[in-house]
């Protein structure tokens, strides 16, 4: 059975408990754009159903894209999701910033340790 994208997206909205405007915002879409596909006014492009595949990782790309197949992705789907190596990636670097930011501070540190000796001696 091939779901037409007005009817995924409003499934999307129930099983989510989200609003028109809240998916808009989490998938980064423009409030009209996904109105109009919702109303059947327009077919979105790829990179609309890319966004929301982004924004809700759960949901299973075939069903999202195609209208086949159940709404909900299996565990290796999931797994396997572009945002989740995304997302390990930015706590990579968040961990790396932070771990820059003490590094500076350890300079700082000892900086200031050989000004202190350099004021103290005797010369």
């Amino acid at each position: 059975m091939n779901i037409p994208v007005n009817a995924r997206i409003e499934l999307i909205l129930k099983h989510f408990n989200l609003n028109q405007k809240q998916l808009a915002k989490q998938a980064g879409l423009p409030e009209n754009t996904l109105s109009n596909a919702k109303k059947g006014k327009n077919i979105p492009n790829i990179e609309f159903f890319n966004s929301i595949y982004k924004a809700l990782p759960t949901i299973n790309p075939h069903w999202l894209y195609m209208g086949n197949g159940d709404m909900l992705a299996d565990e290796a789907t999931i797994a396997n999701h572009p945002m989740r190596e995304e997302g390990e990636l930015l706590k990579k670097i968040d961990n790396m910033a932070r771990e820059i930011d003490y590094l500076k501070e350890q300079i700082r540190d000892k900086e200031e340790i050989i000004n202190l000796l350099k004021s103290n001696r005797v010369i």
